[in-house]
């Protein structure tokens, strides 16, 4: 009777197993890993609507999101064929506004930033009506070289 109670039960072992595994720490958030420099084929341009008013032209802007290491540099570079305003921001949560970081208007631009939030947004425009074409956004964690417009 008692040679019954010195081998425990296998469901009271897999019950301790149990509990055990469910006090583990929650999984740390998962960051995308980037191999830099990376670079981006960057759709820029704007349509023309008919409505019964006229015609109206209307700018489509096209948005780039990062993730960026706070407190370490990170460098971009924007080659485009067509004149265009880039405006480049700072999101420190998804629920709160945006901070606008810089904006730049030109064909090429080479320059870095130091975030202070891992979340940028990066917003291409272009400044003339009827014009597009296609950018090259390049993002890397060392210095880029400038370049000239095509």
């Amino acid at each position: 009777m008692f040679a019954d109670f010195q081998k425990p039960p296998r469901l009271c072992v897999f019950a301790v197993i149990g509990l055990l595994a469910g006090c583990s720490a929650p999984p740390a958030e998962k960051r995308p890993v980037v191999v830099y420099p990376v670079t981006y084929d960057v759709p820029v341009g704007n349509t023309k609507v008919k409505t019964a008013t006229g015609p109206q032209d209307l700018n489509v802007s096209s948005t780039q999101q990062v993730t960026a290491e706070v407190g370490e540099a990170l460098y971009y570079q924007i080659i485009s064929p067509v004149p265009v305003t880039v405006s480049v921001y700072e999101r420190t949560t998804a629920s709160q506004a945006r901070v606008l970081m810089r904006e730049f208007q030109g064909t090429s631009f080479t320059d870095s930033i130091m975030p202070s939030s891992p979340n940028l947004e990066f917003v291409f425009a272009a400044q003339q009506a009827n014009t597009g074409g296609t950018l090259k956004f390049t993002l890397s964690d060392r210095p880029l070289a400038a370049s000239i417009a095509p």
